[in-house]
């Protein structure tokens, strides 16, 4: 669990699993969204599979590219499917 009491799993299909301290969860399914330019990167399996906490942000860096999005982006996003 981070400091923000998040913890972060990366799930397969190119979703995410954020649990956080209260009990709740919350799945985020990249799978449509790693084919727009915001998260196209995403589209390599390896840096998915990369993601990590860092603050208030997921982070997936693989050492050559790296995309940033705050856990709130990433929630709200889940509205929209």
């Amino acid at each position: 669990m981070d400091e923000m009491g998040v913890v972060l799993q990366v799930l397969p299909g190119y979703q995410l699993k954020l649990s956080f301290r209260n009990g709740s969860e919350a799945i985020v399914d990249m799978r449509h969204r790693i084919h727009a330019v915001r998260f196209g990167r995403l589209a390599s399996p390896a840096l998915f599979h990369a993601a990590k906490l860092e603050g208030s942000e997921v982070v997936w860096d693989d050492g050559n590219h790296c995309v940033r999005a705050s856990i709130n982006e990433l929630l709200d996003s889940m509205q929209m499917d």
